[in-house]
């Protein structure tokens, strides 16, 4: 980086309300520098034209700074920041610079750099900030992301809305799917089989009374209708124990554990059917009390015994299967609810999230973009420029700034013109006042000439007139003196004649150059109106620019050329040097 040299501890301060403005084409060469640029700096308008702007900066600015100030500018934004720059003398000063693009045809066709009076705070930021950046310890600060915009905003919005929908979605009918999952396993797997158990136990014990009834009867002998009674109890067995067989066959679908204690009463069962009932059923049929008896005691109560604590193992296998799947099922529907818990806090955390992301880099610089279009309708363009903000509202603001800054250039450089316009007005006035001043001093010294040529043509034509009366005379001597005498006169008479025409022609020839000067008068009188309209027109210029900028006086302020001065009469006043000082006063530098 070019280092200009030397440089010394000479501070300038730029006072408030003062206005740096340089504009440079796409390579940095300055093309225009405004009066209160080339005063400070030191260089004048023809040094500054043509170089590169570096011609200001001061070594003690990082390259960093410069990096990021033209990535900014390339990406077509513009920058602001808080810059040290040399003067010719070595010296320095501070300053709050903002630059951007100057645009024709969407095109960037160069920069433009306006630069104000920095803040002491401002000023001992930027200074750290620099010496962060000089040892290499500058962290930047993490900026909102380009892509968020409104547009962008609601696309990802709509997107996020959308998928808590679904997720929300899905956790709902996941979670009736495998709670109407759940209640089918219960209901096939637990409470069909309890209630074959109730049923397969019922008739172990409807049996049990039919055989208990077989023995009776056979102890009684068989007499005339109790061998139907014998027949029908020995069939209603057979009915238990067919249906015993179908109510196994609805025990299925069980796990291995409950399948376990299913075999046992399988087998229990069988061994009650088929060593038991069968046997009872056969003996009872051949007419057997004694084995009935017997099969009864020994084999069938025994047998059903088995079966019965073999379905109550089953029954017990059942219930502490249904509660594991009932726990099971609680965590899951715990599990299901935390998650959906988890979901709610974490699309509320998010919408939080972005709601203040889209606050902070959308609604606030779009309110500071209206605020900053509201101040500029009231003719306030002093305000703070703000490049915050990011996406659609991010650009708004940008424009709003550099339509700011340019504006103020505008108003600037009108206001340079109205007083320069102002300022030669003035001189004019001056030159045009010592032109009437000298022609009505001509104008007297050739009237008082021409009077006294008027005299002069008198006393002549009064010398012609005797000379002619004496020539009469002479004319009437007899002899030669007489006639010489007359012949002089006459000569007399003629040159006197002659001499008063020469002197009245002079005279006439006066008379014209007079009325000459007279026109000129007017002349420069009606030129001195014009340059005093001029005047009112630059005090009028003035008075725009003053509305924005209501802190400034009016440069032109109380040169008293409202309706009833001297600028609406025909003659100026007695030296209008002193008016033309009082009205149009020269500023050390411009805003």
């Amino acid at each position: 980086m070019k280092q200009n040299l030397p440089v010394t501890t000479r501070h300038t301060a730029i006072p408030p309300g003062v206005t740096l403005v340089s504009k440079t084409d796409l390579k940095g060469v300055i093309t225009y520098a405004n009066e209160a640029f080339v005063e400070i700096s030191g260089y004048t308008l023809d040094e500054l034209l043509g170089r590169s702007h570096n011609i200001v900066r001061h070594p003690d600015m990082p390259p960093a700074a410069f990096e990021d100030m033209w990535r900014t500018l390339q990406s077509g934004k513009p920058w602001r920041g808080i810059v040290k720059n040399r003067c010719k003398d070595g010296g320095y000063y501070w300053v709050d610079a903002c630059v951007v693009p100057i645009t024709r045809h969407d095109q960037v066709i160069g920069y433009m750099s306006v630069r104000k009076h920095a803040t002491a705070a401002a000023i001992d930021a930027a200074k750290g900030l620099y010496r962060a950046m000089a040892a290499g310890t500058f962290q930047p600060r993490a900026r909102l992301p380009a892509w968020l915009g409104i547009r962008s905003g609601m696309r990802a919005g709509s997107l996020f809305v959308a998928f808590l929908m679904l997720a929300g979605g899905a956790l709902g009918i996941g979670g009736l799917t495998l709670a109407d999952d759940a209640l089918t396993q219960l209901y096939q797997a637990q409470l069909q089989p309890v209630a074959a158990i109730g049923k397969i136990e019922a008739r172990l014990s409807d049996s049990r009374a039919t055989m208990l009834e077989i023995r009776l009867a056979r102890r009684e002998g068989v007499q005339g209708g109790a061998q139907e009674a014998l027949d029908g109890q020995i069939t209603k067995l057979r009915a238990n124990r067919d249906e015993i067989h179908a109510l196994l066959g609805q025990l299925t679908g069980m796990d291995a554990q409950v399948a376990q204690q299913k075999d046992l009463l399988t087998t229990a069962l069988t061994r009650y059917t088929d060593d038991g009932l069968r046997l009872v059923e056969r003996a009872a049929a051949h007419d057997d009390p004694v084995k009935v008896d017997q099969l009864v005691a020994q084999t069938v109560l025994p047998l059903e015994q088995a079966a019965t604590a073999a379905a109550g193992g089953l029954r017990n296998a059942l219930t502490v299967a249904a509660r594991t799947a009932y726990d099971d099922t609680l965590d899951r529907n715990a599990r299901i609810r935390h998650f959906a818990i988890a979901g709610i806090v974490f699309g509320l955390l998010v919408v939080a999230l972005v709601g203040h992301m889209f606050i902070r880099g959308i609604v606030n610089p779009l309110n500071a973009s209206i605020r900053r279009l509201n101040r500029i309708a009231q003719g306030d363009l002093q305000g703070e420029i703000d490049l915050s903000g990011t996406g659609e509202s991010g650009q708004l603001n940008h424009a709003a700034a550099v339509m700011q800054l340019h504006l103020k250039v505008m108003i600037d450089e009108i206001a340079l013109a109205a007083r320069r316009i102002h300022r030669h007005c003035a001189t004019l006035n001056i030159a045009l006042y010592e032109v009437t001043e000298h022609s009505e001093e001509q104008h007297d010294r050739v009237y008082s000439a021409i009077r006294s040529l008027d005299a002069a043509v008198a006393e002549t034509s009064d010398l012609s007139e005797r000379a002619e009366r004496l020539m009469h005379l002479a004319a009437s001597v007899q002899g030669d003196g007489g006639l010489a005498l007359a012949a002089d006169t006459r000569e007399l008479a003629t040159a006197t004649r002659l001499t008063a025409f020469g002197a009245d022609e002079v005279a006439g020839a006066m008379r014209q150059v007079a009325e000459l000067i007279v026109e000129n008068r007017g002349e420069a009188q009606r030129a001195w109106q014009a340059s005093e309209e001029l005047k009112r027109t630059a005090v009028e210029l003035n008075q725009l620019v003053d509305y924005f900028e209501p802190a400034k006086t009016a440069v032109a302020g109380g040169g008293g050329t409202g309706p009833g001065t001297a600028a609406d009469t025909a003659i100026p006043p007695a030296h209008p040097a002193a008016q033309a000082q009082a009205v149009s006063p020269e500023p050390a530098t411009t805003a």
